[in-house]
């Protein structure tokens, strides 16, 4: 009875460890619809992906909207690779930048394939004026608030957190 019970759990680990795979469309990505899904190699680039299967093919934001690897979501945009923060209401997105000192940006988008914004107060209450809700729990958030900070235990963006008690609770979009 034992053997069953680690066989099944075996098997439900296997089939729930993410695939790496490729968006190639905006709406692949909200549908969760991975192509390439069995490559042989997955080498990821600062702009691109580069994907082996039978052939070596290389996507980039002239062919593909983004990519999964490891767990994680990225997005095309420009010549870079934006991971995929939050995706549920608002779609938040973080920049990792290596000089001499590393840095990370953090922008936001109203929709999967719209422009990437800088994630302030004063951008956030720009796009999204037409939900006055949020709008107003944005006005009451004390300026040195930190928007991008990772809310334990499920690690969720606050701002992300804050538009969803908002859509919530207020009924808004």
């Amino acid at each position: 009875m034992k053997k069953i019970y680690s066989i099944l759990i075996c098997l439900c680990y296997l089939e729930s460890k993410a695939q790496d795979g490729v968006y190639l469309t905006a709406q692949d990505f909200e549908n969760h619809k991975l192509s390439e899904t069995n490559a042989t190699v997955f080498k990821e680039r600062y702009s691109s992906v580069k994907v082996k299967k039978d052939v070596s093919k290389v996507y980039n934001q002239q062919n593909a909207f983004g990519y999964r690897k490891g767990e994680k979501d990225w997005r095309f945009v420009g010549n870079q690779s934006y991971e995929i923060l939050n995706k549920n209401g608002i779609y938040i997105y973080r920049l990792n930048i290596s000089n001499e000192i590393s840095t990370q940006l953090y922008y936001f988008s109203k929709e999967a394939n719209s422009e990437l914004i800088s994630l302030t107060k004063r951008n956030l209450k720009r796009v999204y004026a037409d939900n006055p809700a949020f709008v107003e729990l944005l006005n009451g958030l004390h300026w040195r608030i930190n928007l991008e900070e990772e809310i334990p235990p499920f690690n969720v963006v606050r701002i992300a957190e804050l538009f969803l008690y908002c859509k919530a609770n207020k009924g808004e979009n």
